[in-house]
């Protein structure tokens, strides 16, 4: 039997190659003339293609460098002149007879601002002499037309027109200065005939027979007028046999409204393909020969060392397949192929033993998994009966072991409702449905899934479902929206501080005064009581509701970063106005850094103020900060940077975006993309020269119309974080003769303290403004012993108000007031270099003690009246 298979297995290897040569000898010649003629054939097209490419890639040089002309001569001073002065017929002047030689056009025509033909000219190039301008050009210079333009219009319109005599090469220009300013003074336009001299000079200059027919012409030749047929959008170049010794490329021409107007036809001789019938026959004949020498040897070899030692090989694979032994290999001699084949045989029985093994394995490990994973797995029967159910849910549900099996759904999901969303849910997955559903099973939540569970023959048998316990991602979510919700209470606090704050004084005041008034014995005294007390209730209520969105101020220096942007978030929505949407994402267990508060504040600043002017149309401004770690691979693609950690800070908005030139300036001094009167150039300038000082970096990433990203790395600090020391308890005299200047916007307070302090014998100058208090100061001719002014003014700051005063005034003391956030305070400032501060609302007889602390030089004038924040650590 053993020999029978292999006589068999020789017989037909035998007949298979003479078969093949017998059809390699008969088809051969099919084939190759098939293979090698087409492959001619696309030689042949793509030298056609080539050449046809070339007249086109001529044409439109042409077409450039009738653009480049006009341009030349429509960006020209003098031709700009002209045109804007009382006689702009003068320009033809510009325009000689030589100038139409010298550029080889054949008409030039100029039009002013509102389409008037201020002078038009036509030359003949071959005869070099005068003649008209085409008389149908005027029909494409009316309103409307792409050459005609508008006075808004500087940009070129160039490409081909179609005239009765025939098509042209035009290019319509804005006349503008050379430096290409407006507004445009009118249009210039210039063209040359594409007639039989230009096309002629065209394949002179390709070397390539060109010809040039119309589309709309009624003697248009039959072959141009199939390939206009025949080209399509998709197929813009046609190359066909024109005869049996020539080839004929097509390409369709369009005018400037898109329009195909004519046709470009190149006549090629076909010397390419009449090689490749040649080539073909030469081929044939070796192909031939070399097949009979190939049967020969093949036949033998095959004979020799294949079929006899593969019949042998294939008898010891079917024996292996009998007894299904993975283990057995084969053995087969020699270091041949064959050889190979049966190491690599005996390789695949050891791969498909280790992975039979590790299919076991797996399947042990994945029912582990199943049963740990926090989901409930489980199929029903078509009565709605639980006939499987695995997975770690079921031990928080209550079921152990097999105690699910048997149930129905009703029980599994412990529910006495035949209509209960997952009772339904497998009705619909009897029925053919995938269903999903949320379901409170035995007080926990659960995402679910069931579907229809098919037999191998496709028929429904049951349900398959799945079960996700979500209960915790509910609890987490809930979690997230109570803090969304106190935060947007913080914010709207926030946002009404400031008034609030000057609507307390005002009553806080009042009520001292009435209470400084009003005896003991009086039944008045009481409400004057009750109104104190409501206004300080008031008071703490602010700073309770504020407490939800600030943390505690930092002193200079060593700084929490989170705090420092939270407390000047209120100030950037100010900034930034309402169509810009902000965020202000705080990185968590945030290290500290070395800084100025002040420094940092004005990058922030600087930072938000870039965004807001990026995005004029509205857009989403996203502060960061996070700890990071810059290794060595960073270090070595940024080279300034040293490897550490850092504290991360990062501006992002989706703003206009800066490319890769604005970037490489962006931190210049004096460089600005705005225009003149809207920027310095020294926002960013600042912002890098901050950052380095600290000793940190500052890059920047950004695409066109995507955006912009800032981040900002600062050095970590192990350092306690810098307080503040307390204030000073001593009590002082609250009466005083000095001469004080208090600004104040707020008419109400303004008078309230005026008052007060004149009742105290300090004489009083007061104004609403920095502006105003700048006037008072200086009409006032005797000594201002001291400046008591609100922070945030509209015109002029009191930091600023106090900088011009203490420049004229150099023993001017200063004492800062506000109705703003603490964190308000220090981002304006006002807490640097050791000056004094009073928050509002404060008690009057407060403001008495802090002005003979800071007219007596008490240090402890410069600690800041800070009420207490209630912090929730929640």
């Amino acid at each position: 039997m053993r020999f029978r298979l292999r006589t068999s297995l020789r017989n037909k290897t035998l007949l298979i190659v003479l078969v093949a040569l017998l059809g390699l000898v008969g088809g051969l010649y099919v084939l190759s003339r098939a293979v090698l003629l087409s492959g001619f054939s696309k030689l042949e097209d793509d030298f056609a293609s080539e050449n046809l490419g070339r007249a086109s890639s001529a044409l439109s040089n042409e077409i450039d460098t009738l653009q480049h002309t006009t341009d030349q001569f429509a960006d020209s001073d003098q031709t700009y002149a002209y045109m804007r002065s009382a006689a702009p017929g003068s320009v033809r002047a510009e325009f000689p007879a030589r100038i139409f030689e010298q550029l080889r056009v054949n008409f030039i025509v100029v039009l002013d601002r509102s389409g008037h033909e201020i002078f038009s000219r036509g030359f003949n190039v071959v005869a070099m002499e005068k003649a008209p301008v085409p008389g149908d050009l005027g029909v494409h210079l009316t309103p409307g037309s792409p050459l005609f333009g508008s006075a808004a219009d500087t940009s070129d319109v160039t490409g081909i027109v179609m005239l009765a005599s025939g098509p042209v090469l035009i290019d319509s220009s804005a006349i503008l200065t050379s430096n290409s300013d407006g507004p445009a003074a009118g249009r210039l336009i210039m063209g040359r005939l594409l007639d039989a001299d230009e096309t002629v000079r065209l394949a002179g200059m390709t070397r390539v027979p060109i010809e040039i027919e119309r589309i709309d012409s009624p003697r248009l030749p039959p072959d141009f007028r199939d390939a206009a047929a025949a080209i399509t959008p998709q197929r813009p170049n046609l190359i066909r046999p024109e005869q049996h010794d020539s080839l004929a490329a097509y390409e369709q021409l369009r005018d400037i409204y898109g329009k195909p107007v004519a046709i470009l036809r190149v006549l090629l001789p076909r010397k390419i393909y009449a090689q490749g019938r040649n080539s073909l026959l030469q081929f044939l004949l070796l192909l031939l020969a070399a097949g009979a020498v190939f049967g020969s040897v093949t036949l033998y070899m095959l004979e020799r060392f294949v079929i006899s030692r593969v019949g042998r090989l294939s008898d010891d694979i079917t024996q292996i397949g009998a007894i299904g032994d993975l283990g057995k290999r084969l053995h087969v001699s020699g270091h041949d192929e064959l050889a190979n084949l049966g190491d690599t045989i005996n390789g695949m029985l050891e791969d498909l033993e280790r992975v039979q093994l590790e299919r076991q394995h797996e399947r042990a490990r994945l029912a582990v998994m199943v049963e740990k994973m926090p989901a409930v797995l489980w199929t029903a029967d078509s009565g709605l009966r639980i006939n499987s159910a695995m997975g770690a849910g079921l031990e928080a549900l209550g079921f152990r072991g097999r105690e699910a099996l048997g149930l129905g759904v009703t029980d599994f999901f412990f529910t006495v409702d035949n209509d209960a969303p997952p009772v339904a849910a497998h009705r619909k997955a009897l029925e053919g449905q995938a269903v999903a559903f949320e379901a409170t099973w035995k007080d926990r939540k659960f995402e679910s899934h069931v579907q229809p569970l098919h037999d191998p023959d496709g028929t429904i048998q049951g349900v398959v479902g799945v079960a996700l316990d979500i209960t915790e991602r509910e609890r987490l979510t809930d979690q997230l929206r109570q803090s969304q919700k106190m935060q947007a209470v913080g914010e709207l606090a926030g946002g009404v501080a400031h008034d609030f704050n000057n609507l307390l004084m005002v009553v806080k005041g009042h009520a001292q005064i009435l209470l400084d008034r009003i005896p003991d014995s009086s039944p008045l005294r009481l409400s004057a009581e009750q109104v104190e007390k409501a206004a300080d209730r008031a008071a703490t209520l602010t700073r309770q509701l504020l407490a939800f969105s600030r943390k505690q101020v930092l002193q200079p220096r060593v700084l929490d970063m989170n705090d420092t942007v939270a407390g000047m978030i209120k100030m950037f929505s100010r900034v930034i106005g309402e169509n810009i949407e902000m965020a202000f994402i705080p990185g968590g267990k945030l290290s500290r850094v070395k800084a100025d508060p002040g420094q940092i504040e004005q990058v922030l600043l600087n930072l938000v103020v870039n965004s807001r002017d990026a995005m004029p149309h509205g857009g989403r401004l996203t502060i960061e900060t996070s700890n990071v770690e810059l290794d060595s691979a960073y270090a070595a693609s940024h080279t300034s940077v040293e490897p550490g950690h850092y504290v991360m800070l990062t501006v992002t908005d989706t703003g206009c975006g800066m490319d890769a030139a604005t970037q490489a300036r962006i931190f210049e001094p004096f460089f600005t993309t705005k225009g003149p009167g809207k920027g310095t150039g020294l926002g960013l300038a600042t912002v890098y020269g901050v950052v380095k000082q600290s000793g940190g970096y500052i890059y920047v990433y950004s695409e066109v119309d995507r955006g912009t990203t800032f981040k900002i790395y600062l050095p970590q600090v192990s350092d306690e974080l810098d307080k503040t020391a307390q204030d000073s308890q001593k009590k002082r005299s609250a009466r005083g003769s000095e001469t004080i200047l208090f600004v104040e916007d707020e008419h109400s307070v303004r008078e309230l303290v005026r008052d007060y302090l004149i009742a105290a014998g300090y004489c009083m100058l007061e104004a609403s403004d920095g502006t105003q208090a700048l006037k008072v100061a200086a009409a006032h001719p005797g000594p201002i012993h001291m400046l008591i002014t609100d922070v945030v003014m509209p015109h002029l700051s009191g930091p600023e108000l106090a900088t011009k005063l203490t420049a004229e005034r150099a023993d001017l003391k200063v004492l800062f007031i506000s109705g703003y956030t603490d964190d308000t305070v220090f981002r304006h400032g006002v807490l640097e270099g050791g000056v004094a501060f009073l928050q509002k609302p404060f008690n009057l007889k407060a403001l008495s003690q802090k002005i003979r602390e800071v007219l007596s030089d008490d240090p402890a004038a410069a600690e800041p009246e800070r009420p207490n924040l209630v912090s929730n650590q929640n």
